[in-house]
């Protein structure tokens, strides 16, 4: 595997677009350090994905820009799939959701060692029928 950081961010949303628990292992050192929506560590980091993975159970990530300077690699993203399971309380829609997400990668030896990830929250749970709908004035 390819240890320069854009390759190892690259495999990392490869991971998540064909989600199995243990791909993670692969990138993410175990004493990962997680902020936002990663999480505090490795295994937050596996239950926030699982989360998304098992409501939206096609989700695909695609990588719009992949930007590194150093051992920092910074990533724009479009995360696409169909709201088939419960999420945050909404039960499956079957709605299809698009919304966008940056994360900053720290990468170590070929390995993940921090992570900060954003995702449009407001976007998704408008998308999924979770808001209100404001009537004309």
């Amino acid at each position: 595997m390819n240890t320069e950081p854009k390759a190892v961010a690259t495999r990392f949303y490869e991971v998540i677009s064909n989600w199995a628990d243990g791909g993670l292992d692969e990138v993410c050192a175990p004493d990962l350090r997680g902020h936002a929506g990663a999480g505090a560590n490795l295994d937050e980091l596996k239950a926030s994905i699982s989360s998304f993975t098992s409501a939206f159970p096609d989700l695909r990530v695609e990588v719009r820009h992949l930007i590194q300077e150093g051992d920092i690699v910074s990533a724009w993203l479009s995360y696409q799939g169909t709201h088939r399971g419960e999420f945050a309380g909404v039960p499956g829609s079957d709605r299809p959701i698009k919304i966008a997400a940056w994360d900053l990668i720290r990468v170590r030896d070929g390995k993940i060692v921090e992570l900060t990830q954003y995702c449009d929250l407001f976007t998704l749970m408008n998308q999924i029928g979770a808001l209100p709908t404001a009537t004309p004035a």
